[in-house]
C-alpha cells in the first residue's frame, strides 16, 4: 500500500501489547490469580509472597508501576517466582505459564480493527513487540480476531532480546527494510519508552491505558496520548 499522506514522515508503527492493545489488568490479574492458585493451592501467605515479588496487589487486583509484571520479560518473572518455590523446577513454572496463556482473556483497549485500518490508510506497516512470550501474544491476538491486523509479531522468546533493549525494534526494521527513524513506537510503560529511545525510533508515544500515569511517563516519551485510538488523529494533526 502506498502512503496516502506523504506528509507523515514515518513508515511503520510498532506497538507494545499489554496495556497498549489490550487491557493490562483484565489480562494479567486473571493470569496472576490462576498462576498462584496452581502454584500455591490454599497457601495464602505463599500467594501473597508470589504476588509481592512481581508487583501484584491481590486484594485490589492491581499492579505496581515499574514492577516486574509490568516491565520485565516472562522469563524474568518466572525466575523471580521460582526462587520462592524450592519444590518446583523452573521448567514446571514455564510450562504452567504457557498453559495459562492459552486461556488469557484479550480485552482490547479500543476497536483495534478501526484504529489499525486508519493507520493502514496512511500507508503504515504495523507490528507488535511484547515482553510476553510470542505464543501468548499470538493467542491473544487470535482471540480478539486481530491477528491479520499486524504484519509482524515478536515476544521475548523470539530471538531479538527483550525490552528495554533495542533488538525487537531493529528486527521489525529489518523485516521491512526501513530505518528506526521511520518507526513510531507505542507503549504504556517507561520500559517501552526506554526501548524506543535505545532503538532510535522517530517518535515514541506513551498511552495511558496501562498502570503508569502521565506523571510517571513524562520525560520518557515524545508525546503522551489517552489511548492508541487517538494516534491516527494525532498523526494527521501533527502533519496538517
Amino acid at each position: 500500500m502506498t502512503n496516502t499522506s506523504p506528509d507523515i514522515p514515518f513508515k511503520a508503527v510498532l506497538f507494545d501489547k499489554d496495556g497498549t492493545l489490550f487491557g493490562f489488568t483484565e489480562s494479567w490479574a486473571y493470569f496472576c490469580d490462576s498462576m498462584f492458585a496452581a502454584l500455591a493451592g490454599s497457601d495464602e501467605p505463599l500467594k501473597d509472597r508470589l504476588a509481592s515479588v512481581c508487583g501484584y496487589d491481590r486484594k485490589r487486583r492491581s499492579f505496581r508501576t515499574g514492577s516486574l509484571i509490568v516491565n520485565a520479560s516472562s522469563d524474568e518473572v518466572n525466575e523471580a517466582r521460582w526462587k520462592l518455590l524450592p519444590g518446583k523446577s523452573l521448567q514446571e513454572i514455564v510450562d504452567l505459564n504457557h498453559e495459562i496463556y492459552e486461556t488469557l482473556p484479550a480485552v482490547p483497549t479500543c476497536d483495534l480493527g478501526c484504529v489499525m485500518g486508519r493507520l493502514r490508510q496512511l500507508g503504515l506497516k504495523l507490528g507488535v513487540a511484547t515482553n510476553d512470550y510470542e505464543a501468548g501474544a499470538l493467542a491473544q491476538l487470535q482471540e480478539a480476531a486481530a491477528t491479520t491486523l499486524f504484519d509482524f509479531v515478536c515476544g521475548s522468546d523470539s530471538g531479538y532480546g527483550r525490552k528495554p533493549e533495542a533488538g525487537m525494534v531493529h528486527a521489525f526494521c529489518r523485516e521491512f527494510a526501513i530505518m528506526p527513524a521511520d518507526v513510531i513506537f507505542v507503549g504504556d510503560s517507561t520500559h517501552d519508552m526506554d526501548c524506543a529511545r535505545n532503538a532510535g525510533v522517530g517518535l515514541s508515544v506513551a498511552v495511558l491505558t496501562g498502570p503508569a500515569t502521565s506523571e510517571e511517563l513524562a520525560g520518557h516519551a515524545d508525546v503522551i496520548l489517552p489511548s492508541i485510538e487517538h494516534l491516527p488523529g494525532y498523526l494527521l494533526e501533527r502533519t496538517g
